[in-house]
């Protein structure tokens, strides 16, 4: 009996010893994905562990890992329930209880994010990033009014997997590229960053209906085997194009790089690397100035505000010369991203600490007369509470392609179209006399800033109708035989919806023919 009880005792010890030796190899596995970047990995590592953890300490330490894992890798929702378990088990990590506020922001739940913030606040009050995400949601809770732009899902060129940063190739604007996460072959590795398929350069053109044909990625050398490419930016002339490049490891982080290739005769060539800095572990997310004598990217090197900070480099007869720091008005204490040089030389960028709606917004900058940069959010719809980036437009024009995690619990990015329709505006009302009876053959004689002349003459009904021109003063002058002219002055420069302008005149006669 006492041999048969201590033999039961053995076999206990033996399988807990058993499961605190598993259990340490996974948290040890854990430690070491998460170092290298393969969250997804780490992050189901990390929640085997805590189910198994008896000591609170030691689960706010789990709980804490498993949401950076979840925020790294754009699921906000899992990372707001694994930072409060962190916060609740008083694990000592004061970025628990941010990223905890940042999370509930991204997933649009403010209710909570705010007193997180504000909690968070009383500890660390310096915090730029947490005070410009407390002002995010006191903007978001204006119910600020959306912006003309009309989006619609891109179903012909996205996939059930990440499809992001597009990039327009020439000025017809029909030949698009993009990076996608997409596993359409057995072969190709999977991602242990985001647990989708490694990023691609796919490509994809306008056929003669109209429509965009299915996505094909490039052949070799453009996307090498199992590496990470993505981000792609083309020069002006269609021919140069540059993106960034991430090599695996399974041993330590590899970073990124830039490379571009040229184009000729309808191929691209080999990628060579472009060699700007030595002091960054992250180099990408290229945007080559339109006169292509400055590439923006993207660094981590030292100089910067913290976290990724957008940079540039000007070309000279060496090379790329030393890069330059965008400064404080565009980088901040978190990441900035995904440069984008339009033609007018306005710089497009993501951002998750400028003020904004949540997870990456994207923002419009330009250079004021002063030298300094005047930075805007570009407003809902192209802006949600989930990440939105990677935009190209179509030349001068309101139109083109961006990028967003919207709508997806899983953190899927998505291609979105956008164009923002032309205002409409007009001129109408009628023209009676003040018995209110029609003024038979009046006219209006209308005069615009931009050089329009034009008179209208009325028909038998009085009324008068139309169209005008958007950032234009205008007069007008009503006449009649037998009455007095009448005078008008206004002006459609500063509206930002459509509007009718109504003039319903009276003309007078003059006193002299009154009297008579």
């Amino acid at each position: 009996m006492r041999n048969s009880i201590i033999n039961k005792i053995l076999i206990i010890v033996s399988c807990v010893a058993l499961v605190s030796c598993a259990g340490k190899k996974r948290v040890s596995l854990a430690h070491k994905s998460f170092e290298i970047g393969e969250y997804t990995r780490a992050a189901e590592l990390y929640k085997r562990a805590y189910s198994g953890e008896k000591n609170k300490y030691t689960k706010g330490e789990y709980s804490y890992y498993m949401g950076e894992c979840y925020r790294i890798t754009n699921k906000p929702t899992k990372a707001a329930s694994a930072y409060s378990k962190a916060v609740r088990y008083k694990y000592p990590e004061r970025q628990a209880r941010f990223y905890m506020a940042e999370s509930y922001r991204k997933a649009g739940k403010l209710d909570k994010a705010i007193p997180e913030y504000e909690a968070y606040l009383e500890e660390v009050p310096a915090d730029i990033r947490a005070q410009r995400g407390l002002a995010s949601c006191m903007m978001i809770q204006k119910d600020v009014k959306p912006k003309r732009y009309q989006i619609e899902k891109l179903k012909k060129l996205n996939s059930k997997f990440s499809d992001f940063s597009p990039a327009f190739v020439g000025d017809s604007y029909d030949y698009v590229i993009f990076s996608s996460m997409r596993t359409e072959t057995k072969k190709k590795r999977k991602n242990r960053i985001t647990g989708q398929g490694i990023s691609s350069l796919y490509f994809s053109k306008i056929d003669a209906k109209g429509v965009w044909t299915d996505p094909e990625a490039f052949e070799e050398p453009i996307n090498a085997p199992q590496v990470d490419d993505g981000a792609p930016n083309i020069s002006s002339n269609g021919k140069q194009l540059y993106y960034t490049r991430c090599k695996y490891d399974k041993t330590k982080p590899m970073g990124a790089e830039i490379v571009t290739s040229a184009r000729s005769g309808g191929r691209w060539g080999e990628p060579a690397i472009v060699k700007i800095g030595e002091d960054s572990t992250i180099v990408a997310h290229p945007a080559i100035s339109p006169d292509g004598n400055v590439l923006y990217f993207v660094s981590d090197r030292e100089g910067g505000y913290g976290g990724k900070d957008i940079w540039k480099s000007t070309k000279s007869e060496g090379g790329w010369g030393e890069p330059e720091n965008l400064g404080s008005a565009i980088n901040t204490p978190g990441d900035e991203m995904f440069p984008y040089i339009r033609t007018d030389g306005t710089l497009y960028f993501s951002s998750d600490t400028q003020i904004g709606f949540g997870g990456l917004d994207i923002f419009r900058a330009f250079i004021d007369e002063e030298g300094l940069w005047q930075v805007s959010n570009m407003g809902k719809p192209i802006n949600s509470e989930a990440d939105d980036f990677g935009i190209a437009f179509k030349g001068k024009d309101e139109e083109g392609i961006f990028s967003s995690s919207r709508g997806s619990a899983k953190g899927i990015d998505n291609l979105y179209s956008f164009i923002l329709p032309k205002l409409i505006f007009t001129l109408n009302g009628t023209i009676k006399n003040k018995n209110d009876e029609v003024v038979q053959e009046s006219y209006v004689r209308l005069i615009g800033s931009d050089g329009t002349t034009l008179k209208i003459n009325i028909p038998e009904d009085g009324s008068y109708k139309v169209k005008l021109k958007p950032n234009t003063d205008y007069v007008f002058l009503v006449a009649a035989k037998g009455y007095l002219n009448e005078k008008v002055k206004f002006t459609t420069s500063g509206e930002t919806d459509d509007k009718d302008f109504e003039y319903n005149i009276v003309l007078e006669k003059p006193l002299k023919q009154v009297r008579e």
